[in-house]
């Protein structure tokens, strides 16, 4: 559990740093792309530490 909640993590990062750059470039489509991404991953990550919180309880 740990190892995915770090890779999602990572990749969050990721997207944050492209979606930066993007914006630098004035690529809204780009953009776009980018915040969805970076939504859905951000909307795992809750998920993930949800359920390992439940299940510590």
């Amino acid at each position: 559990m740990h190892l995915r909640l770090y890779r999602l993590i990572e990749m969050h990062q990721r997207i944050d740093e492209l979606l930066r750059f993007a914006q630098q470039r004035v690529d809204s489509h780009e953009v776009a792309r980018l915040y969805s991404l970076k939504l859905k991953a951000r909307q795992v990550i809750h998920r993930v530490t949800m359920r390992a919180a439940i299940s510590c309880a």
